[in-house]
């Protein structure tokens, strides 16, 4: 029963190339794959080179652009920040709350508008420019302000001095200065408040730079920096925060070109930042027609590679996609031409490997249809002649003892109907059916006299027939059988206790495949007729087997037994082959005489 030869025969390919053509889509497939491959690489070479010739153009396009709308954000924080500035002056009771230095009034009457404008910063001060409320936005979520007096300081601020002495310029009354505050650079715009046409204070809306420019950067698409009139940052989208810009963020504006941009220059400049290479343009910052500092604006200038990169990519996508459509629809085309094969050759491996109750399964009406069809029956005609001939050896046993006529072949099925029971798969039924058959082939090798002594066996003879199953084993070790098969011939004499043979063998050391084995046996030799006693009723035998459970038998295997009696019983009164041949008494008694 080797299958050394079969398994030879199906073996793999060897070597590092051989594995994928082992399989026969591969084959099919591969010869489209590279065809396709070829034509999608040159379709993405010729597209990518048509596509990318404006990148350059794009990218300088995209680089004055963000230019202006950094500027155009300028314009329009400080328009808002005017808007804010004129409904916190013309609202009623703000005068009279400043004159009164009444902060908490002014809060309750500024801090709804600057919630409604989304404000980040207001301060309002007395004609002295010493401050009486200040709101500082600590959490836009929730549009929640910090309130404080501010104290002092802001009268130290040119913004407010002009203010609170009423200057103008050539667009009116409004200031506007970045100022350098404890919690960073802040782009104030103000306005006077007047009584009675004297200046009694002055009303600033600020938003800190770092906003500024992250705002910038979300509309100009591009990193945004904000300089001092000196070229020194503020506050930038490249790594400033809270005020103070990271150690490896430095952007100084190189200083020969300070003057050319606070002179009216748009200059650019190609450097290196953080590893990459940068383009930037550095203009004017101007507030109320006020140059209050410089900006920048930048972007990657490997964007024009990575911009060819990514149009590259996009030709290799589309390409890779059709060539993919075509892989996957062969593949598709060859999985179903291919898999009953491969389903005919798992199948072939294993019907060499032992297992005589595989099937393909395939059913189709081409040729490898009828190949699969073909197979199976052989596979089945082969259990069958294989089974048959070992019931041929089993009844050959058997017939030594007219009395065991048919043992073998009820162990085997018992067994597998006490198996069912315990959902074993059905390669595992089908090596109980044959365990059961093969079990007590050791008999062969136990002399006459004592295997046929119709009276109580001496301790010697009891000896000599306990070896069988050892007899058993050494007759079967030649033959290619499976660990289940071997297990019952060796163990359906073990009991739980260790009072069985042949190896003693207690609790958790006996296997499921010998406690099925140990039941099936002694079930149908206690319900079978012997010369020293009568056959026990299945009810008897049934209490029997209860009886000795947990002890010598197991609970649950009795019980499996219990649960299919019935059914076990019917076959075998209809089942001649089951119930074996009998010789009447008198001839039984010649024959054992």
């Amino acid at each position: 029963m080797s299958t050394t030869g079969s398994v030879g025969a199906l073996a793999w390919p060897r070597g590092i190339f051989a594995w994928p053509f082992r399989h026969i889509r591969w084959k099919i497939v591969f010869p489209y794959g590279v065809l396709t491959a070829v034509l999608a690489a040159l379709g993405a070479f010729i597209f990518t080179d048509l596509v990318t010739g404006s990148l350059t153009e794009r990218f300088d396009n995209q680089l004055a652009e963000a230019g202006r709308v950094t500027a155009d954000s300028v314009v329009a924080k400080e328009r808002e920040h005017l808007d804010t500035v004129r409904a916190i002056s013309h609202t009623e009771g703000v005068s009279a709350a400043v004159k009164s230095r009444d902060a908490d009034q002014l809060n309750t009457l500024v801090q709804p508008l600057a919630a409604n404008w989304g404000i980040e910063r207001v301060l309002i001060t007395d004609g002295s420019g010493r401050g009486i409320l200040a709101l500082e936005l600590v959490d836009r979520a929730s549009l929640t302000y910090e309130v404080s007096e501010a104290g002092d300081e802001p009268a130290s601020w040119p913004i407010v001095q002009a203010l609170t002495a009423g200057e103008e310029d050539a667009l009116g009354d409004k200031q506007a200065q970045v100022i350098d505050t404890p919690g960073g650079w802040v782009l104030y715009s103000g306005g006077p408040l007047y009584a009675g046409g004297d200046v009694i204070g002055a009303v600033l809306v600020g938003t800190t730079m770092s906003t500024f420019v992250k705002k910038t950067k979300e509309s100009a698409l591009a990193d945004v920096t904000a300089y001092d009139t000196e070229g020194n940052p503020l506050a930038s989208t490249f790594g400033l925060a809270s005020g103070s810009l990271n150690e490896e963020a430095r952007l100084q504006v190189p200083a020969e070109i300070v003057p050319d941009v606070l002179g009216g220059t748009v200059v650019r400049e190609e450097v290196d930042l953080f590893g990459r290479p940068y383009s930037l343009i550095f203009a004017q910052l101007r507030v109320r027609d006020q140059i209050v500092g410089i900006y920048s604006v930048a972007l990657p200038s490997d964007f024009i590679f990575d911009a060819g990169s990514s149009t590259r990519t996009q030709a290799i996508v589309l390409f890779g996609l059709g060539m993919a459509a075509v892989i996957a629809v062969g593949l598709y085309v060859t999985h179903r031409l291919t898999s009953p094969i491969l389903r005919l050759v798992s199948t072939a491996r294993i019907v060499s490997s032992g297992d005589l109750t595989a099937r393909s399964g395939v059913r189709s009406v081409d040729e490898i249809g009828v190949l699969a069809s073909t197979f199976d029956s052989m596979t089945e005609k082969l259990q069958r002649q294989h089974l048959a001939t070992i019931r041929a050896l089993t009844s050959a046993i058997d017939a030594r003892d007219p009395y065991t006529a048919g043992h073998s072949m009820r162990v085997g099925q018992l067994a597998v109907m006490i198996g069912a029971g315990f959902k074993l798969d059905e390669k595992v039924l089908s090596q109980l059916e044959i365990g059961g058959y093969l079990h007590d082939i050791g008999k062969i090798g136990i002399r006459d006299n004592v295997l046929l002594k119709p009276g109580i066996l001496t301790a010697d003879e009891r000896a000599v027939i306990e070896e069988h199953p050892r007899i058993g084993l050494s007759i079967l070790d030649p033959v290619d059988l499976s660990p289940e098969v071997v297990e019952f011939v060796a163990s359906h004499h073990e009991r739980l206790d260790g009072s069985g043979y042949p190896g003693g063998l207690r609790g958790s050391e006996v296997t499921l495949v010998a406690r099925i084995a140990a039941v099936s046996d002694v079930y149908d030799a206690v319900t079978t007729h012997r010369p020293y006693r009568s056959p026990m009723s299945p009810d008897e035998a049934l209490e029997f087997l209860r009886s000795q459970a947990g002890r010598l038998l197991d609970p649950e295997v009795v019980e499996s037994l219990a649960k299919v009696l019935s059914e076990w019983e019917r076959r075998r009164q209809s089942d001649p082959a089951l119930r074996g041949f009998r010789l009447p008494d008198a001839l039984a008694e010649t024959a054992v005489g």
